[in-house]
């Protein structure tokens, strides 16, 4: 007998969350690195309770620094990440034996996929741009020992992905809809025709209608931008119906490439 999902994500849980995920005690100092695009990357030492804002100033974000694609990666938001990529993993073998060729080809695609992709730690959503940190200190957070704060290059390109019949790195066109990148990079037959996921750099994810009876207004990408094709929605709501929604805020958690930092 299969084990429960519940089960299987929290065995894969306790062997796959490192030590270094618990939260640090609270100690005079803590350390804060930042990395990539930025005049002095390094790790920090601040006080407790100190602002992320103060590395931040510390390390001085270059000019070419891409602000929107910027992260921060907690220690504290490893254990969930793990368990949501647990999950997908689990939806995803789920589907590979689906009687349906093309969802089960798809499944297994993603599934190995995924298995490439690290668990970060990422907030999503967090702005880092200095000067808002410091004048809007509700979105200041409290820096913890261990954060890690990215600044990547600004990438020229949107990634397609999901349910394609093959994944596309295309340019980045200025204001172009979601449309115009899924007929350079069509769908194949196991994707939904009638909605797409943008994840956005910063993290943020827009669900986009695509069919005519639910067409959105037009969502320009911006570059980095992923572009995340569903399953169709009839295979999908026998394993889970959130496995889409949370396909692509797994793939918010994901950083952009930048110089001299590693996942």
């Amino acid at each position: 007998m299969p084990l429960p999902r519940l089960a299987v994500l929290a065995l894969l849980c306790l062997s796959a969350v490192p030590a270094a995920a618990q939260t640090a005690s609270s100690t005079d100092s803590i350390g804060v690195s930042v990395e990539g695009a930025v005049r002095a990357p390094g790790l920090y030492k601040l006080p407790a309770k100190a602002r992320i804002d103060q590395a931040i100033a510390a390390a001085r974000p270059g000019a070419d620094a891409y602000v929107l694609g910027a992260a921060l990666l907690r220690r504290q938001a490893l254990t969930e990440q793990v368990r949501l990529k647990a999950g997908l993993q689990y939806d995803l073998k789920q589907l590979a034996n689906s009687g349906d060729k093309a969802i089960s080809d798809t499944a297994a695609t993603l599934s190995a996929w995924l298995e490439s992709l690290p668990v970060t730690g990422r907030a999503p959503r967090q702005l880092l741009e200095l000067r808002l940190l410091q004048i809007q200190p509700k979105y200041n957070p409290v820096a913890f020992e261990g954060d890690r704060v990215i600044y990547p290059v600004r990438p020229t390109q949107v990634q397609v992905v999901g349910a394609v019949v093959q994944p596309c790195a295309l340019q980045h066109v200025p204001e172009q809809d979601v449309l115009a990148y899924l007929r350079a990079c069509p769908g194949n037959p196991a994707a939904d025709r009638d909605t797409a996921y943008i994840v956005q750099p910063d993290g943020n994810v827009q669900v986009a209608g695509i069919a005519l009876w639910n067409r959105s207004p037009p969502q320009p990408l911006a570059p980095g931008a992923i572009l995340y094709v569903p399953l169709t929605e009839y295979a999908t709501r026998t394993v889970d119906p959130e496995f889409n929604r949370q396909f692509a805020e797994f793939l918010a958690t994901q950083v952009l490439p930048a110089p001299g930092a590693s996942l």
